[in-house]
């Protein structure tokens, strides 16, 4: 099956909600409230408009399908850059590994598109042992915070 990464548009705002408000992400979230549409279409508007978020749906040709997304924000980091990964599969697609998958293709992404960019890091809950597995998975450095384990890695200058 062959994936490819898209670029999030506006006309994935309700496809984005519905993911966002699923069980187990809210479950695997910092905050775990239920998200308002009005909060998420607010949120939603101002990301797509913001250079420095990167968000791509993962969608495979055959069968024709959206399997989960990722965001990439880019922040100020010491001297260089980051690219803090936020990410989630559709519920029907979790366990085959696509978050593994669509983490190394949005890292590539970064290398090619984002050559200001440095490092990837992402905040896991130490609930969340399937994501934890995944960063390792991708190669991905492990260093346990008091509420949370970031995972990071360099991706540039190596």
């Amino acid at each position: 099956m062959r994936l490819t990464l898209r670029e999030v548009t506006g006309k994935d705002m309700d496809l984005l909600f519905r993911w966002a408000n699923d069980p187990l992400t809210r479950q695997n979230a910092f905050q775990t409230e239920q998200i308002p549409y009005e909060i998420h279409r607010a949120w939603f508007v101002r990301v797509l408009a913001d250079r420095d978020v990167i968000m791509f749906v993962l969608c495979s040709e055959n069968p024709s399908c959206e399997i989960g997304q990722i965001r990439m924000s880019v922040e100020d980091y010491e001297e260089e850059k980051l690219a803090l990964i936020d990410y989630s599969i559709d519920p029907d697609m979790r366990g085959k590994g696509y978050g593994s998958k669509m983490i190394l293709m949005a890292e590539e992404r970064m290398r090619t598109e984002r050559t200001d960019v440095v490092y990837c890091k992402a905040q896991v809950k130490y609930s969340n042992i399937a994501s934890a597995k995944v960063f390792e998975r991708c190669g991905y450095d492990r260093e346990d915070k008091d509420d949370y384990i970031e995972f990071s890695k360099r991706i540039r200058g190596i």
